[in-house]
């Protein structure tokens, strides 16, 4: 497999080449999509399916899509029963004590509090906080006091957030949670990794998922004599399946006839121990900024162009792109037309910096 092949299977895996999927095919092709910034993480909807936010509202409200920490202890859309994988997968984990700031006990006696509630109750945002305050009603709280009682419950799969629009409110409630044996769970998500993200590697999958490797390789050990090898650059990469070098071919010259776009913390960039099968060295920095934002890609022709974003002001959208290569703006155009649609605003036209 060539480089380029490379490239071209990784976005064709990775659902950049559809734009009627099924909706819940984002979430589960990728394992749940990050969501620090859930509107961000919507607009991967928007550009892989045909749906609409009402139709995306309603997954959230018949809870077929929660909100939690999962892989790398980051914020993920997930479908529940991926969110239960992610959760049994990681079961071993610990949250760095940096996330504690000093007040671990207090942390875990809180959420041994609220799991006891959310026995007979849900909880919103207010009432969570109202419960906390009654519980330890003299505490300073950290500055990450409830976020930690909020990952520790649902790295526990004692809790779990509904998924909702917009993120600045939350709904938490009591799952039905199933714990299953942990290597299980690894070796099951390694194959579900390598479906989403492969050709990839041991190492990759660790980087991506967080699974400690010394919880991963054995789990790896086992799922390897499943795997297709494919060598690329004289690095061997896994496959779950084989790849016919005619469908190969196919891929390889669709990208490189498209131009393709996906959002900020695209799983493309997320996904993998090395990022320069998609992003050269020199251009890294365009592309991660100092205080960790992944900027969203813009590819054209097999290479990385450049990178847009946008900005809302009433029920308008307008869009500014940043660019060191040539795409086919009109494509552009009709991408963030589709993103505003999906939003309910109105398109103000695109701008480069």
């Amino acid at each position: 497999m060539t480089p380029a092949e490379l490239l071209a299977y990784r976005l064709f895996q990775q659902g950049l080449l559809t734009t009627d999927a099924p909706i819940l095919q984002p979430f589960t092709q990728v394992i749940g999509i990050q969501a620090q910034n859930q509107r961000v993480a919507e607009l991967t909807v928007a550009l892989q399916t045909r749906a609409s936010m009402a139709e995306l509202t309603a997954l959230y409200q018949t809870r077929q899509l929660v909100r939690s920490w999962g892989q790398r202890w980051t914020l993920h859309l997930y479908t529940t029963a991926d969110w239960q994988l992610m959760i049994n997968a990681r079961q071993t984990e610990r949250l760095p004590k940096a996330y504690f700031e000093g007040q671990s006990e207090q942390v875990r006696a809180v959420a041994d509090e609220i799991a006891a509630v959310l026995q007979h109750q849900e909880l919103s945002k207010a009432d969570y906080l109202a419960c906390v305050a009654e519980l330890v009603p003299g505490l300073k709280r950290s500055r990450n006091f409830d976020y930690a009682v909020l990952q520790v419950l649902e790295a526990q799969g004692r809790a779990v957030m509904q998924g909702q629009p917009g993120q600045s409110q939350f709904h938490l409630f009591r799952p039905d949670f199933t714990r299953t044996d942990q290597q299980l769970a690894t070796q099951d998500l390694i194959r579900r990794y390598l479906t989403g993200f492969g050709p990839a590697t041991l190492t990759d999958f660790v980087k991506w998922s967080g699974v400690k490797i010394g919880k991963a390789r054995p789990a790896w050990r086992v799922v390897e004599p499943e795997l297709t090898p494919v060598t690329v650059a004289g690095e061997t990469l896994w496959l779950t399946q084989v790849v016919s070098v005619q469908q190969l071919r196919e891929i390889a010259a669709e990208v490189a006839d498209r131009t393709l776009i996906a959002p900020r913390f695209s799983s493309l960039m997320t996904g993998y121990q090395q990022k320069g099968w998609l992003v050269d060295p020199a251009l890294q920095s365009k592309m991660w900024t100092v205080n960790g934002i992944l900027m969203a890609p813009i590819i054209a022709n097999g290479q990385l162009v450049g990178h847009w974003n946008y900005q809302i002001s009433g029920k308008r959208m307008r869009f500014t792109v940043t660019r060191w290569g040539e795409f086919d703006q009109p494509v552009v155009e009709r991408f963030f037309q589709r993103i505003a649609e999906f939003c309910q605003l109105t398109y103000d036209g695109m701008s480069f910096t």
